[in-house]
């Protein structure tokens, strides 16, 4: 089983390599003599427009909505909430590296939410089969989601370097519903509760157009990544991994033991909370103006160390 762990992890972790990799390439090609803010700016803009919401639109109506759907997702907020008090503890020492509210909203995301769909979905049909994905679609849904487009969202506005003006509760609602991912959850969730089914070749075009989500946000990554910002990030970069895929796990594996009886369920949210960041957190670090190459160095980074504390969890929780 262990070799065909590394190998389902090397499926997910080596392709999403190479895309980066060929993101950094046009950070230097500049294709059509588009200069490279132009490029992420048009991917980023047409992740968050048209593919995300594709995608949400191609996976959850069909997502089986059970009794357990909130015991999992209760648990991981709580390590949500953990990582992202632990970064916002730290701004006294990023203030004297003279970086500001934009880099610490920047960790805050990348330090509470994980990267769950490309890869907590195949982590657990690898451990624990098939049936076991409702586990990380249950706290996709109820945790990860919810805490990005209102969290995230509100961090970013708040905190980005933007000329979006001070939130009020009404101005924020306005900024939330005019994100077109929250409509299109909105109407999944409803797609998926009445039990009604698209037309055929909607279904199939939401998905060819999902397909692209990941692909878009990994080049995304590698064009804000160079030799330069990994070099100065590199410390704040290892904190920032430690406290993804060590303390924010740990949090969860305490919370679970304690309030989950299932061990099926218990190593399922420990494993997803031990993920690295969350790939979707580059959608709002684009748009509102984050430090996105801070954040990118982040997600690279934790997703690296992920080969090296995966097999720690799996040690510590048999099942």
């Amino acid at each position: 089983m262990d070799s065909e762990i590394i190998q389902q992890v090397n499926d997910a972790l080596l392709p999403s390599a190479f895309i980066i990799l060929m993101g950094v390439m046009l950070r230097r090609w500049q294709p059509a003599g588009l200069t490279l803010s132009d490029t992420r700016r048009v991917i980023s803009t047409l992740v968050l427009n048209l593919f995300y919401p594709a995608l949400i639109f191609a996976v959850i109506p069909h997502v089986t909505l059970s009794g357990d759907i909130f015991s999992a997702p209760l648990i991981s907020n709580i390590g949500v909430a953990s990582g992202m008090l632990v970064c916002w503890l730290m701004y006294p020492w990023l203030k004297r590296k003279g970086w500001g509210k934009p880099e610490l909203g920047a960790l805050m995301l990348v330090c509470g939410l994980g990267n769950i769909i490309s890869l907590g979905v195949p982590l657990l049909q690898a451990i624990q089969g098939e049936e076991s994905v409702k586990f990380a679609i249950y706290i996709d849904i109820m945790s990860i989601t919810p805490m990005l487009w209102l969290v995230g969202l509100w961090l970013a506005i708040e905190w980005g370097d933007n000329d979006e003006p001070r939130q009020t509760p009404m101005r924020f609602v306005r900024s939330l519903f005019s994100l077109p991912p929250i409509w299109a959850f909105i109407g999944a969730i409803l797609l998926n509760i009445y039990d009604v089914n698209l037309p055929e070749f909607v279904q199939k075009a939401a998905l060819m157009l999902g397909n692209v989500t990941m692909s878009g946000m990994l080049l995304v990554v590698g064009m804000s990544l160079s030799l330069k910002s990994l070099n100065n990030h590199k410390a704040i970069a290892l904190v920032a991994s430690g406290i993804k895929l060590v303390f924010v796990p740990a949090i969860v594996y305490m919370a679970a033991s304690y309030g989950l009886r299932d061990a099926e369920t218990i190593q399922a949210t420990v494993l997803i909370a031990a993920t690295p960041s969350m790939m979707a957190t580059m959608i709002l670090s684009e748009r509102y103006g984050l430090n996105t190459e801070l954040l990118s160095t982040v997600l690279v980074t934790s997703t690296a160390l992920f080969f090296l504390t995966l097999p720690i969890w799996l040690a510590l929780m048999p099942y």
